[in-house]
């Protein structure tokens, strides 16, 4: 069923967020938190810690978010290409599955690496806008990502693929300067997500002009948190 997009509709959701904490709960194959029951759960813990929205991977996690929850969910869908680059909800397919069970926003790769694809990313939020009436939030690794996001119709830009594309390949810290380059040169929301590790990071985004901050393996995933305590332990 076609939907028709509102941009009065996608601000609310987005002012809702304004200046509030994002929890991304998901899990790799692999891992041994990747279960639904166990990752709603997870949800269920960061919700009462008072996460004000989550992102979430896959639609049979999406459908158990939106069942505890009224709250915005991003939802995605997340595949590999055959160098191991992450591609986010790569055609519109994905985005429709996500749609489908409830994504208020639907996230989407948005790096100039994804432009030569047979579904061009800014076909894809066209799409998203017209026939699933849904916002898009762009994934993004540089300024150029972010510039050509919002020349397409994205809704908001968020850092999350700083440290996934080739250019940035190995990157484990946030980027400041892309922060301040996103805020001073974007009138969309730039929401602040990828490699934020302490609380104090969080105010600092929001203080630099972050319209949100989305933080998910510091919070949701123990085996990299533990990681990062035994590693104290060796100096």
């Amino acid at each position: 069923m076609i939907q028709s997009f509102s941009a009065t509709s996608a601000s609310s959701i987005l002012a809702s967020l304004k200046g509030k904490l994002i929890v991304s709960c998901q899990a790799d194959p692999g891992d041994p938190m990747d279960h639904v029951d166990t990752i709603a759960r997870m949800a269920t813990s960061v919700l009462r810690g008072g996460a004000a929205g989550l992102r979430a991977e896959g639609a049979e996690c999406i459908k158990a978010f939106r069942a505890m929850t009224d709250l915005p969910i991003i939802g995605m869908v997340k595949t590999k290409g055959p160098n191991g680059e992450v591609y986010i909800t790569p055609t519109f397919r994905a985005a429709q599955t996500v749609s489908e069970v409830g994504s208020d926003i639907i996230a989407l790769d948005c790096t100039l690496r994804r432009l030569t694809e047979p579904e061009p990313w800014p076909e894809l939020i066209g799409r998203i806008h017209s026939e699933l009436g849904r916002p898009v939030l762009a994934d993004i690794a540089s300024l150029e990502d972010g510039l050509a996001a919002q020349e397409a119709g994205a809704d908001a830009v968020a850092t999350t693929l700083y440290g996934y594309t080739a250019e940035t390949a190995g990157v484990r810290s946030f980027s400041w300067p892309l922060l301040d380059a996103l805020v001073e040169r974007l009138q969309v929301p730039v929401v602040a997500e990828g490699h934020i590790n302490r609380p104090e990071d969080v105010r600092i985004a929001l203080d630099r002009g972050a319209h949100a901050v989305l933080v998910g393996s510091a919070i949701t995933r123990p085996e990299s948190i533990t990681a990062r305590f035994v590693a104290a332990t060796r100096g």
